[in-house]
């Protein structure tokens, strides 16, 4: 893609907590991205570095929030704020898929770039991925419910007005994640029963979340193997034979490029 449109700024980014980009492209990669070519940079996304600036915008203010002093009965317990800030980290709900969706939507802001490649982990993340804006609006959701309880009492006006605006952000994000028009998921499989089996329960769940998928790579392809098409008919099948190993990384990309395009 970079190499066809040498004017658009592409990003590839790995958001599996297990990296293997850069593996795949045989240098070194880091949270921060690296320019790979003149218009095409890479990065692997590290989910603690996320986390920190997600607790310091978030998490310890709605910790100190939730430790006052409310004077209210029901509440049978009062934590201190050291207390409410391990309680507030645990309390969300796929931390790793959150702190990526974070990681994209900034990216999706910001516009600096014309196209955006992830490169995902298994199906299990994959789905928590797609599902983390509603998981985390239904938090945010609970947070305002508390917070208009007990906002004579704790204040902190300005700070639910950036909470609903990370609410608004990411309710956006899924707007975008499933519209055809800005993204679309490309699955890779191999001939293999079980991953076969595996990624037919994925695109039917993808369908279910309308999510646009129009092709599959069929990776290590070989002459005369079997694959069923049943569960991909709606799907360009791209087959992808098995690349020499004793060759330079970047060149096995390029060689796999030319027999995908």
């Amino acid at each position: 893609m970079a190499e066809r449109h040498p004017d658009s700024q592409i990003r590839v980014i790995s958001i599996d907590p297990a990296h293997s980009l850069a593996d795949a492209l045989g240098m070194a990669l880091g949270h921060e991205p690296v320019m790979l070519t003149t218009n095409l940079s890479g990065q692997e996304v590290e989910a603690e570095q996320v986390l920190d600036r997600f607790r310091e915008d978030y998490l310890w203010e709605l910790a100190e929030m939730m430790s006052g002093e409310t004077n209210d009965g029901s509440l049978q317990i009062a934590y201190s704020p050291q207390a409410w800030r391990q309680i507030v980290s645990q309390a969300l709900p796929g931390i790793d898929e959150m702190l990526s969706l974070i990681t994209v939507m900034d990216l999706l802001e910001r516009g600096e770039q014309d196209l955006i490649i992830l490169d995902m982990a298994p199906t299990g993340h994959l789905l928590r991925f797609l599902e983390m804006p509603m998981a985390l609006g239904d938090w945010l959701a609970w947070i305002f419910k508390l917070w208009i309880k007990y906002q004579d009492v704790v204040g902190r006006t300005e700070f639910m007005g950036r909470l609903r605006s990370l609410r608004q952000r990411v309710m956006q994000a899924q707007k975008k994640l499933k519209d055809p028009k800005h993204t679309e998921f490309i699955g890779v499989l191999q001939a293999q029963s079980a991953i076969i089996a595996e990624t037919e329960r994925l695109t039917r769940s993808l369908s279910g979340m309308n999510v646009s998928q129009r092709y599959s790579v069929h990776n290590r392809f070989e002459a005369g193997q079997a694959f069923p098409t049943g569960a991909f008919e709606q799907q360009t099948i791209v087959r992808l034979p098995q690349l020499p190993r004793a060759i330079d990384p970047l060149l096995q990309i390029k060689i796999a490029a030319k027999l995908i395009f």
